[in-house]
Order: structure tokens, then sequence, then C-alpha cells
């Protein structure tokens, strides 16, 4: 049977320098030659035996460059080839334009050639094309039969090298020790670089790319990395935790806007360089994957990110360096395996998510201490003087793909009372237990829990829960209550479970404070009613001072709680100028400003005017 020899035969040869998955390499012109059945011969070309062959093609055409793909062996008896300088010279620069390894000449007495003719010959040479000879009892059909045999014997090899491969990577998953044993197979198997992460980005274990290249460190072919960067032995970061306070009020973000832990403010890892973290470049790659989900992948030059997880995005893989065609075969399997493993760690986290669930509870209670509040943020892992309560709703009916493709890719856990996860799909949205799970991991601290149906969290003062919210629940209602102490959070948390329905009208999160209630309410209304119940009250001011003066003091005014001295600083008018004008408007709308419900009239006339689409108090 044809076989394919040996990489060690062939001196390492490979096409373009690209360096090779697995033993099996394709068949060279060497190969060839050095099959005496073929009977062939070279006449030109002998330094380049090594190029690939991956077809072998007869043609008679005298420009067959149009008809050919590249790395074939072109055979042909010359039929119609004028034997002259500067047809063989044309002929030539057509087969080696289009990429032809060699040429072939058939030879035999009953051909038009019994050697190799001169004007052939040096035209070979100056192209750097190599020039073979066919002896006259070997028929081109069986050259075409020894490469396409060498061929099949070849794509064999590496299928069954992909399948020993995936073996190995079954095995290593199966040790039961983590995600690193898996990497360490790959990367001794490929040579490629990879890392794994969280949702948030932050890497949990990387292979391979050591000191020593791609596969040299510890000469194993792997690089792992523990909580404190160095390898462990088992090679798993330890951040399933959520990531904890550092003491200085910032619940983990440094000042440049990235925490402690490697994760950014919009929630995705960001890249310093050191080991163990994103490489340049990947951190884009990173955001698409997350932004799109658990069918979602992304490939820049040297780059490629794929989802990790079964339905819901559980990690990310990272493979760093260009993966061969034979590689490539490998990635799906890869990825099966590590989603395989990081499902299972999905669920071995659910006993630390109930407990901080149950630490939660405990904060919130009413009858909490100033003490024990402190306590149960220690337990956790924050040490924030000030903590804010948030509440998110379950999702409209009628959201749409938009809106729920962060949602469907940031879903990181359920708990085992959610049943299972559905399917990433356009629409969907993740079930409460799931955003849940997502929050206890993106939140320093972790202290998150589904009550009534609603998500419910507790974060520290400093985090800046509006990126939180729009990386993991784009779409969703979500009240924020006031900072209050920590013993005080279940008062911040009644705030944030009453401003859900307001959030939900104005399609964002709204923050106790902001104002929003008022000008839901006001738009709830139609706007022929706000204008003319603005009309009935302002419309005598905007007549007897068109440029709208006196709405502007008036509604300056209110908005500085009735202050006469800051209503004169914002309007930089004098403290009679600002009193004259208010005596005026009083006198035209017959109203009075030490009189509540006056005020208030005046108050809803001003905002109901700017809920119908004026951008100034007054419409002159």
């Amino acid at each position: 049977m044809d076989t394919v020899s040996s990489p060690a035969a062939r001196g390492g040869g490979r096409e373009r320098g690209a360096a090779r998955d697995t033993d099996g390499m394709p068949v060279l012109l060497s190969d060839l030659v050095a099959r005496p059945e073929l009977q062939l011969t070279v006449v030109t070309g002998q330094e380049r035996l090594d190029r690939p062959v991956h077809a072998a093609h007869v043609s008679e055409l005298v420009r067959p460059g149009p008809w050919l793909h590249g790395g074939e062996l072109l055979m042909t008896i010359g039929l119609v080839l004028p034997m002259t300088e500067r047809a063989c010279r044309e002929y030539v620069a057509d087969v080696a334009a289009a990429g032809t390894s060699a040429l072939a000449l058939g030879l035999g007495a009953e051909l038009p050639y019994q050697a190799a003719p001169a004007p052939l010959r040096r035209a070979t040479a100056e192209a750097g094309l190599p020039l073979l000879t066919v002896g006259g009892q070997v028929p081109f059909l069986a050259v075409t039969k020894a490469v396409f045999a060498a061929r099949a014997a070849e794509q064999r090899a590496a299928v069954e090298g992909a399948f020993e491969t995936h073996r190995r990577l079954t095995a290593a998953a199966a040790s039961g020790r983590g995600l690193a044993p898996t990497l360490h197979a790959w990367a001794r198997a490929t040579g490629v670089r990879t890392l794994v992460t969280d949702p948030l980005g932050r890497v949990l274990t990387a292979g391979g790319g050591g000191a020593g290249g791609p596969g040299g460190d510890s000469g194993d072919g792997v690089g792992v990395v523990d909580g404190e960067g160095e390898g462990d032995g088992d090679g798993v970061v330890a951040v399933d935790a959520p990531a904890r306070d550092d003491g200085d009020g910032r619940n983990g973000v440094g000042r440049d806007g990235v925490g402690r832990d490697g994760v950014g403010r919009d929630g995705v890892g960001r890249n310093h360089g050191g080991a163990g973290e994103l490489p340049p470049g990947s951190v884009e790659l990173v955001e698409r994957v997350v932004a799109g989900g658990i069918r979602a992948s992304a490939r820049a030059p040297g780059l490629e990110v794929r989802p990790l997880g079964a339905g819901r995005l559980r990690g990310l893989l990272v493979l760093v360096g260009e993966v061969g065609a034979e590689a490539r075969m490998l990635v799906s399997g890869l990825v099966s395996l590590l989603s395989l493993e990081l499902e299972r760690r999905h669920l071995a986290g659910e006993p630390e998510r109930r407990h901080r669930a149950a630490l939660l509870g405990r904060l919130l209670s009413p009858e909490v201490t100033a003490a024990r509040a402190r306590d149960v943020l220690a337990a956790a892992g924050l040490s924030a003087s000030a903590v804010r309560a948030v509440t998110v709703g379950a999702a409209t009916s009628d959201e749409g793909p938009a809106t729920s493709g962060q949602d469907r890719a940031m879903s990181g856990t359920a708990s085992p009372a959610s049943g299972p996860a559905p399917a990433a799909s356009g629409g969907e949205t993740a079930p409460p237990g799931e955003l849940a799970a997502a929050l206890a991991l993106a939140v320093p601290g972790g202290l998150v829990r589904v009550r009534d149906g609603q998500v419910e969290a507790v974060v520290g003062e400093g985090l800046d829960i509006h990126r939180v919210l729009t990386r993991f629940a784009p779409g969703r209602p979500a009240g924020i209550g006031s900072p209050v102490p920590p013993h005080a959070a279940h008062t911040s948390l009644r705030e944030a479970s009453g401003l859900v329905e307001v959030s939900r009208g104005l399609g964002r999160p709204v923050e106790a404070g902001g104002g929003d209630s008022a000008r839901l309410l006001l738009s709830l209304g139609e706007r022929p009613a706000l204008a003319g119940y603005a009309d009935a009250l302002l419309a005598p001011l905007e007549t007897a001072a068109p440029s709208g003066d006196l709405v502007e003091t008036l509604a300056t005014w209110l908005d500085a709680g009735c202050s006469w001295d800051e209503t004169s600083r914002r309007l930089g008018l004098h403290r009679h100028t600002v009193r004259n004008r208010l005596d005026k408007a009083m006198r035209l709308t017959g109203r009075r400003l030490d009189n509540a419900d006056d005020r208030f009239d005046l108050w809803l006339a001003v905002r109901a005017r700017r809920a119908a689409g004026d951008h100034t108090p007054g419409r002159g």
C-alpha cells in the first residue's frame, strides 16, 4: 500500500514554514522521486524537492494556469508546446504563477520527446520550478494514483492523530483536576497557547506560551496560574467567588476603572500584560463574544475567542496563535470538554451562592445591629462604610433580541429550583435565578438573592452599579436605593423596590433621588392634556413676558427649594429683582407663594410644560 514517508525521513520539510499540528504531513516531491516504480528523474530544481504536492494533474494546454489551484504536480508530454526559448519561458511563468509545485514531462519512444528539451530546462531553472521526467514505461495515471493514495494516507493519519489527541483531551478532562489538565494536553498536541476566562473576562487558567515559547514552560507545554499568579499544580484560578472589596471604599475598583480582580468597570477583564491575563488585542474580541452570547465567536490575526457553556455563557476560550488545519479539527472537541467542566463548576458553586443569599437576608433584617451588619459584610469580603440596595424586576414581555443579547450572554448560573436553562435564542431572557447568579459573580461580595420573582442585591456605594446593570441586565427594570450605613440596608431596599415600576415605565434603571417619578407620572398623561394644564396656569405669564423671564424665574425658584438667594445666584439677578418678578407672577396667576397647594400647582405646570416637549420653562 502507498504510504507517506515519516517526517524524519523528509528532513522536516514544510509548506511556507507553517508549523505542523500533528505527525501527518503532505507528500513531498522527494517522496515521489524516491519511489523507483514511478521512474521520476530530477532534471532541474534538485534543491526544491521539499515542496508539498497536493494533487497531480495532466494538461496539454499552452496556458494551463487558470485551471490550476496551486500545489499540483503538472504532467504534460509537450504535444502542442513550441520548444522555443520564448514559448517555454511564457509557459513556465504561467504554471509557476499558478503555484504549481513541479512540472513533469512524459518521455517515450512514441511521444514527442525522449529527453527534456534544452529550452524547457533553461526556462524551469530560471524560474526556480522543479522539472521532472517520467519514464516511458510509466503512465501518468500511475503517478496520479500514487499522489492521491499518499494524500489519502496523509488525511487518514491526520484523522487518526486527531482522534488520539481528542482521547487524551477527554482523559485529561475526566481527571477531576479542573481545566488545567485539558489545556495541558491541548498545548502538548498543538503548541497553541490558550486561556479560559469566566464570563467577565477574568482568566481562570492559562495554558502554553511560557518563557520558552508555545509549550515551552516547564517542558510540558502548559503554564497555569492561581489567584496569586503562580502555578498550583491544578492551574485553576480561584475567582469563582465574587470580587471582594479592597478596603478603600471602592469595592475592589481601582482608580483607573479596573478592579483589583482584573475586571473593568464595564464588566470585562482588562489586560495589563502580566502572566495569566488577556493578551493584547483580545479584550475587544472578548467583549464582542460577551455581547453576542453563547452562539457568538470572534477572530483576529493570531487570536480567536470561543464561548463556553451549554445553553448559557459560562466562560470564554481564548486561542493565542495561528491554529492550523489539523488543530482546527480539535477546537470543537476542546470547547465541549471545557464547557462540561465549567457546567460542573456552576453546579458545584450553588452552595456558596445560597450561603451568600442567606448572608444578605441577615443584613436586610430590620433588627440587624451596626456591629452585626459589619460582621455580615466581613463574611462576604466587603468593608464599605456605605451600601445601597438594588432590585431588578422581571423582563418586559415584549423585549426583543436587541435588548436581550447581552442578558443571554452574561446570565452566569441558575439555581436548581429554576430548572434547566433554555437555549439562548432571539428574544429569550434569563430567568431570575440565572440573573441572580450572574450578578453574584459580578458584584463584590456577591450579596444577591431572588425574592418574589425579583433579584435583590446589596453593593458598596463606590460600585458603578449602572454599568453593572447595563452589562448584566440590559432592558430589565431596576431600582437603585440611596446609600445608607450597612445596618440600614433594608431601607435602601424599600426605595429600590418602589422604583422598579418607575424604571419599567422609563425604560432604564432609576436611582433614588433622581427626580424620575414625577417625570414618569407626567409622561403617562396625553400630550394635549399636559399642554392645556400648563397653559391654564402659565399662559398669563407668557403673555405678560414673551421673553419667558417670568416663567424662568418661577421655575428656578421652585427648583431651588423656594430660596430667594439661591434663585438670585442661579439667574445672576439681584434678590429684589427676583422678588419683584415672583410678585408679578403671583398677581397674574392669582396664586400665593406661601400656599403649599398653589406652589405644587405651579411646580406641576412647569414640569408639564417640560414633559410636553418644550426645552425652556416658557414658550416665549
